[in-house]
């Protein structure tokens, strides 16, 4: 079906961007504007959805140029879901970051910076070709790179500066690999590759000479950006540095955006034939190290934005887990757990800052008896750390359940993994609610921050999402089964390369390559 209107889903945070640089300094309307922005992206973003539930898929084909020769916008089941949830949380986010960001560091480019955030966060989710997922992605690390800097602390700038020549690296190495691609099939759009991808296997012709070393780049280059085995060690300190409301918007977007790049990608094109041989063996082994020895990081610290910041890299791992497979069940499962650690892992983080804001200090030897003091606060956090854990009936649970039973039969020591790793998230969990919320103050205390503008946004930014949370868990049947379309139409892209490319532009004119 075509949808001119999905166009509206990067417009919208362009032009709201674009109006709050004129409207620096002034809180108040920036605020307005970008609740608004995000707000009606969201609104459009759900009715999009509830339209392609039954597996359809949304096109839109950017100034009338029919795939393959232009842009392709496409919202299906497996960018609808993600769109959704970004938004979710970038609007809890953002209503958050009104208390708890300093007036100082809310006039520095805030507002501006994350509606561009979301114009690449968007794009990426959105586009229907390789190389406008490069732009998506470059407009993301650019907003992202003054987001992380914002307040100029020299903590701040010197993990920017980590974060900035990583990123540097992988997309030169993504732009590489697309003119690599290109080179050797004559398109970028993804329905166009599927197609000629698995028309060569199909006849017996073989993929290009080099192809499977370009999807190990490309491996490389999304698993660098998602904070895959062995390329996480940006991730921690990263997260522990900016205000807690970038933090918080930080770990429910950026890393998900590279793992959707390996799910759009991977199996309708480069894990496809003889790739698949060398590509899969690499995302299972990156599954169980990503989940197990980054429960043992967040174990290990006892500082709450450094266990929060870990977790971010061990939950990836299930959703590694979950692309490894390749089938149907086993890449519904990873969107559904995405889905959710999207919407629980920021308001983690978002609890965390409320947690900063009443005791000056987010390490476990500063803080205690939290409970007492906030209870809003600490059955927010519960609920929402019970979810990462995968507590029954919460969201987790769901997720964990999917990718552990169709592990089983696949690769049985991933699920063993992926149940060690949950206890371990369980014990560092506990960690926290126990010594932050149930044991009273330890010797050794900290202050209040002292900063201005009270609590009120953090906890509707707060409530948001854990509500959120909870409907996701509650409602997990209708969500999987949107999840499980978007499984069905990557292991059988034909119904995504027909709504993309319905009359087989590419394939009248005898292919390429």
């Amino acid at each position: 079906m075509t949808n001119h209107l999905l166009g509206l889903l990067v417009v919208i945070p362009m032009a709201t961007s674009v109006v709050s640089v004129a409207l620096v300094g002034r809180r108040r309307p920036q605020r307005v504007l970008g609740v608004l922005s995000l707000g009606s992206m969201l609104l459009l973003s759900l009715r999009w959805l509830l339209e392609i539930r039954d597996g359809d898929v949304l096109v839109s084909q950017m100034g009338a140029w029919p795939a393959p020769f232009g842009i392709t916008l496409v919202f299906d089941s497996l960018s609808g879901l993600l769109i959704c949830a970004g938004l979710v949380v970038a609007l809890g986010c953002y209503v958050h970051g009104f208390s708890t960001l300093s007036p100082e560091t809310e006039r520095r480019y805030f507002h501006p910076l994350a509606q561009l955030l979301m114009v690449g966060v968007n794009q990426c989710f959105l586009t229907g070709d390789l190389f406008n997922l490069f732009v998506g992605f470059e407009i993301m690390l650019m907003a992202s790179y003054g987001l992380l800097s914002i307040g100029g602390s020299r903590r701040q700038m010197g993990q920017a500066y980590k974060y900035l020549v990583l990123n540097l690296v992988a997309s030169t190495v993504f732009v590489i690999s697309a003119g690599l691609v290109y080179g050797m099939l004559g398109t970028l759009n993804l329905a166009d590759l599927a197609r000629i991808v698995s028309g060569r296997v199909a006849s017996g012709e073989g993929l290009p000479t080099g192809f499977v070393a370009v999807s190990v780049l490309l491996l490389f280059v999304f698993g660098a950006k998602g904070a895959m085995f062995p390329l996480w060690f940006w991730l921690p300190d990263t997260y522990h540095t900016p205000p807690v409301a970038v933090a918080a918007l930080f770990s429910g977007l950026l890393t998900k955006v590279g793992v959707y790049a390996v799910a759009r990608t991977f199996p309708l094109v480069f894990a496809v034939g003889e790739a698949r041989d060398v590509v899969t063996p690499l995302l299972v082994v990156s599954a169980g190290v990503t989940m197990f020895l980054g429960v043992l990081g967040a174990v290990s610290q006892h500082s709450v934005r450094r266990i929060l910041a870990i977790h971010v890299i061990s939950q990836v791992g299930y959703m590694v887990f979950g692309l490894s497979m390749m089938t149907t069940a086993g890449l519904a499962g990873a969107l559904y757990y995405m889905v959710q650690h999207m919407v629980v892992k920021s308001s983690l983080f978002l609890c965390c800052g409320v947690m900063e804001r009443h005791t000056g200090s987010d390490d476990l030897d500063k803080v205690g008896g939290l409970l007492k003091r906030d209870t809003f606060l600490g059955v927010s956090f519960f609920v929402a750390a019970m979810s990462l854990v995968g507590l029954p009936p919460l969201s987790g649970f769901f997720g964990k359940l999917v990718l552990i039973r169709e592990g089983w039969g696949i690769h049985w020591w991933l699920s063993v993994i992926a149940l060690l790793t949950g206890a371990l998230t369980l014990l560092s969990m506990l960690k926290v609610w126990t010594t932050g919320f149930w044991l009273p103050p330890g010797s050794e205390t900290s202050t209040p921050t002292g900063e201005p503008g009270g609590l009120r946004g953090a906890y509707v930014g707060i409530g948001f999402l854990v509500i959120t949370a909870l409907f996701i868990g509650l409602a997990a049947e209708p969500i999987y089964d949107i999840a499980f379309h978007a499984g069905e139409q990557l292991t059988d892209p034909t119904v995504y390369i027909e709504a993309v490319d319905p009359h087989g532009l590419v394939a009248s004119l005898g292919g390429s390559g």
